[in-house]
């Protein structure tokens, strides 16, 4: 027994210094890394939602200018994406995209960890394009969406009827089905990579210098998907609605210039009064008020908070 005394305390020791001491200094890490795939999973949502809230093009049968629309692309909802969700609680919401590009100073405190002491933080995530020399390029983000038809012989005949419609002006968008996928990249610790650094089975990578990395320097790879069934009865503007809501109402057809000019004359018979035009007002439609930033005018100034 006498050669086992302090065997403990050495266990405890080696417990201390191998297990519970690294392990302490990556939850902070692992931490980061939860939070950044909730952020993820927002933007995933925030793409998906937003491509149903907003036209991509202009309808087929739309007529009047494309400045009265509300019109968002897909490009610019990707955009979006970092200025309103990676830069944290303190980031300014604008109704349109900033005209700077979104750089990783901007990124909120989240995406920052510290490898060694206080003074050294490094960026959370990795770029997808790491051999590209100008940092001001670099992409840290992969937004993707995809836009189908509904499945199944419902969906398809529903989609068959709104066809029919269209030939009275009528449109809405029958590919009611989103994917929004958004990919992100989290760079390793150094920890990690102390572990990792198995010459035989984890060759150090040889073009590390080429891409700006450490020798056993990883990503890992996150993956945020929302699936989206939603109707295409999204607005483009408030003409844009009241288009469409006219050619639904059979008595629109009544509302021509020649028939319109017919009833003006035989208005000027007292018992007729009620015929004029400006009284009796075929297929009217008055729409509820939309937001400004819906309207589609370009008198509206994008960066309305």
């Amino acid at each position: 027994m006498k050669y086992q005394k302090g065997q403990s305390l050495v266990e405890l020791g080696v417990f201390i210094a191998f297990i519970a001491a690294p392990l302490m200094l990556l939850l902070p890490y692992f931490s980061k890394i939860i939070e950044a795939k909730h952020y993820s999973d927002m933007s995933s949502r925030y793409i998906a939602w937003e491509r149903t809230a907003w036209l991509e093009r202009a309808p087929g049968n739309w007529s009047g200018s494309i400045t009265t629309l509300a019109i968002k692309n897909s490009d610019k909802v990707h955009k979006e994406v970092p200025w309103r969700i990676l830069n944290g609680h303190k980031s300014i919401v604008f109704s349109d995209t900033p005209a700077d590009e979104w750089q990783k100073e901007d990124a909120a405190v989240y995406l920052q960890f510290n490898q060694a002491s206080q003074n050294n933080e490094e960026f959370l995530l990795a770029e997808f394009n790491p051999e590209e020399d100008d940092s001001s390029n670099h992409l840290f983000f992969d937004p993707q969406l995809s836009k189908q038809n509904v499945p199944g012989t419902m969906s398809s005949l529903i989609s068959g009827a709104l066809s029919v419609l269209e030939i009275g002006n009528f449109s809405v968008e029958k590919k009611g089905y989103y994917e929004a996928n958004h990919k992100i990249q989290i760079t390793s610790h150094k920890l990690l990579e102390f572990i990792n650094e198995d010459e035989e089975q984890n060759p150090a990578n040889e073009n590390a210098d080429e891409e700006n990395k450490r020798p056993h320097q990883f990503e890992f790879p996150i993956e945020s998907k929302t699936y989206l069934v939603a109707n295409g009865w999204n607005a483009g503007g408030e003409m844009h609605n009241k288009n469409r809501v006219k050619s639904l109402v059979p008595s629109n057809l009544l509302d021509a210039g020649i028939i319109n000019t017919l009833r003006d004359g035989i208005s000027e018979v007292p018992i007729a009064k009620k015929l004029n035009s400006s009284s009796l007002k075929f297929g009217y439609i008055k729409m509820d008020e939309l937001p400004s930033s819906r309207k589609g005018s370009t008198s509206i100034q994008g960066n309305e908070k």
